[in-house]
């Protein structure tokens, strides 16, 4: 049986010692109206993207993923899954502005307000001209750097490269 590879596309972003991968392309569909449901259905059908994404060989230990998602709620720019090497995230301030950073990267934010849909919650927050990022009721602006923006390519059929231990 022939399998396709999976071609993703992926914004790496760094924030105070954090690694952000974002994917930005290619990802899971995740159907539901709320982020509970997609987190729901991503925790259930795609767990190996998780691994993919988080773990070796392709990303450095304690990396963040993030998936995007059609926004919750009206106002919102977008929904946003976070997740570790362990499972989901309800919030990550790092990652977030690592996530904000990549979407001004794309051109899909100027500066101004913003607000992400996360399963815990509307996240907002101030994306300055100066490229650094306010998120709501944090004290300190931070500031990512985009690392790397490009495609990821998984075999389909190779175990390793969804983070499975080889049969």
């Amino acid at each position: 049986m022939n399998f396709l590879p999976v071609v993703i596309r992926v914004i790496d972003s760094h924030t105070g010692g954090m690694p952000t991968r974002l994917v930005v392309a290619g990802g899971p569909d995740l159907p539901g109206s709320t982020m509970h449901d997609r987190l729901a259905d991503f925790q259930t059908r795609h767990d190996a993207w998780r691994r993919a994404l988080t773990g070796a060989p392709r990303s450095a230990p304690g990396t963040i993923g993030a998936v995007l998602t059609e926004p919750e709620r009206p106002a919102s720019l977008a929904g946003l899954l976070l997740f570790d090497a362990n499972g989901p995230l309800e919030r990550h301030p790092g990652a977030t502005v690592g996530v904000i950073a990549s979407l001004a990267h794309l051109g899909r934010l100027r500066p101004g307000p913003v607000q992400l849909d996360l399963p815990a919650g509307p996240v907002e927050a101030t994306f300055l001209l100066d490229g650094g990022v306010r998120l709501a009721g944090e004290p300190e602006t931070a500031r990512a750097h985009i690392l790397f923006d490009g495609t990821m390519v998984v075999e389909a059929d190779d175990p390793c490269g969804w983070g499975l231990p080889p049969a």
